[in-house]
């Protein structure tokens, strides 16, 4: 979680010309939207989806554990992926092999470690892996890198070296108000040569900041030895409990992250960098009941993983939590929720991911919407196959647009996969492809639409606070 100040430094848009970028277009119940189809596109990383822990979720060591099934089977859902492990308790972590931790540190044993990896190759997911700058040592890091990368082999993404560092002097208390780039990137040198002298092939990932842009480019041009992912967060809305903070404010936030990817993706192509948004929600401190549990986040959430592929963003991260092992954070944003039986379930962000996942395989081709509400985002993905999906979002709370799309080609074949629930601020009753999720963590669809593929431009209509996404075939 992110406590970041001065966010709306860092929260804005692409220009227009990016890919999947909408146009400027009336209010309107009708919309006409073109595939550029023969387009090369922009190629989706695999491993885009991922989510975001705390460190103090691996003490105790029983929720990222290979007996955790519902757990594994959400993840496995999304198919390849990447965890981040950091967060702002990663500044009170204490690598506790043979050691006792204070009683204000979060012990952080080898078997939580093992633990961790034991799921992550069940589920084939990478893993960035953060450490306690704040107030750890460059030999304790070392040794705790060591283990880590020892269980995590080729999982091993990264290692990332401290959690928002731009925040230490301003909001942490953890460094002078003087703080810089400067001083951190000097700090961090020496925990990263420490970490190097026992993992010769180390990688990094940061500089994870959250209100300094700024530092990415710093730290992509000091081009520290094994940086290989350059790292920022990005939160839409905050501080939690912030009257301003609404559902509809929030939903008119889609496009504010755009400048930032924009830069991000400058400084990743002068660097050579892939670039990642490592940590990410809806409202930081947690997230607001009734903003960040809704169907309204979901549509969101979507929203933001596909305009950040579109950007190039070689993956989003999601934060969450779990409130049993963290019983003072609550994290109404949290895509995966333990619920009052204590079972873990799907919470409405988790759908929009689900829906990504089904996406999101393939390249990125430009839309363009010719007439259409504001309100609507239209996106499109080639397959290695040929086919096209067509993932449509209607953030609006009443009202159904009558979508006409001209998809560049004859198909054969169409289905349409809807994401939908009550209301937009339903934070239950949610379904894609008419299911929802079931106890053991299991999603079948049971339901598509099917268009008539003979008609010059296909057509079909999108209710208010709804997604679909439309695959055509052959």
């Amino acid at each position: 979680m992110t406590r970041a100040l001065g966010r709306r430094e860092f929260v804005g848009g692409l220009s227009a010309a990016l890919l999947a970028a909408p146009s400027v277009r009336a209010q309107t119940g009708v919309a006409q939207i073109i595939v550029d189809y023969e387009n090369d596109g922009r190629p989706i990383a695999p491993d885009f989806i991922g989510l975001s822990y705390e460190s103090a979720i691996l003490s105790p060591a029983t929720y990222f554990a290979p007996e955790n099934a519902t757990l594994i089977a959400l993840l496995h859902a999304f198919g390849a992926g990447v965890l981040r492990i950091g967060g702002n308790t990663s500044e009170r972590t204490v690598w506790a092999s043979g050691r006792t931790a204070g009683p204000e540190s979060i012990p952080v044993t080898p078997d939580a470690i093992d633990r961790l990896a034991a799921t992550l190759r069940a589920l084939g997911w990478k893993l960035i892996y953060g450490l306690n700058l704040a107030r750890g040592t460059p030999e304790a890091a070392a040794e705790e890198a060591a283990y880590v990368a020892y269980a995590l082999g080729p999982l091993l993404l990264a290692l990332q070296i401290g959690n928002e560092p731009d925040g230490f002097g301003r909001w942490t208390g953890v460094r002078p108000p003087g703080y810089d780039f400067a001083a951190f990137l000097a700090e961090w040198m020496r925990f990263a040569v420490a970490i190097r002298a026992r993992v010769t092939n180390a990688l990094f990932a940061g500089p994870d900041v959250a209100a300094a842009p700024e530092w990415v480019p710093a730290f992509a041009t000091a081009a520290p030895p094994g940086l290989v992912l350059l790292t920022q967060h990005h939160y839409a809305e905050g501080p939690a409990g912030d009257p301003r903070v609404t559902l509809p404010r929030l939903l008119q936030t889609s496009g504010d992250i755009e400048p930032s990817l924009q830069r991000l993706a400058e400084t990743g192509r002068d660097a050579r960098l892939p670039y990642r948004i490592a940590e990410t929600n809806s409202v930081f401190n947690e997230g607001e009941p009734g903003v960040s549990d809704t169907l309204g986040a979901a549509l969101w959430g979507l929203d933001l993983m596909l305009r950040c592929a579109a950007a190039g963003c070689a993956g989003v991260n999601f934060h969450a939590g779990d409130h049993n092992l963290q019983p003072r954070r609550n994290k109404a944003y949290t895509p995966i929720v333990r619920g009052p039986d204590r079972r873990l379930r799907a919470a409405p962000l988790y759908y929009g991911m689900l829906m990504f996942a089904q996406a999101g395989r393939g390249s990125l081709v430009p839309v363009r919407i010719e007439v259409g509400p504001a309100s609507l985002s239209a996106y499109a993905v080639r397959g290695a196959d040929g086919g096209v999906r067509i993932c449509l979002i209607n953030k609006e709370s009443h009202g159904t647009v009558r979508v006409e799309l001209a998809p560049g080609r004859r198909f054969g074949g169409a289905s349409v996969l809807r994401l939908i629930g009550p209301a937009i601020d339903a934070t239950t009753g949610i379904t894609l492809g008419g299911a929802a999720v079931d106890e053991a963590g299991q999603w079948t669809p049971t339901r598509s639409d099917s268009l008539d593929v003979a008609a010059d431009a296909l057509a079909l209509e999108l209710p208010a606070a709804s997604a679909a996404l439309v695959e055509l075939r052959g």
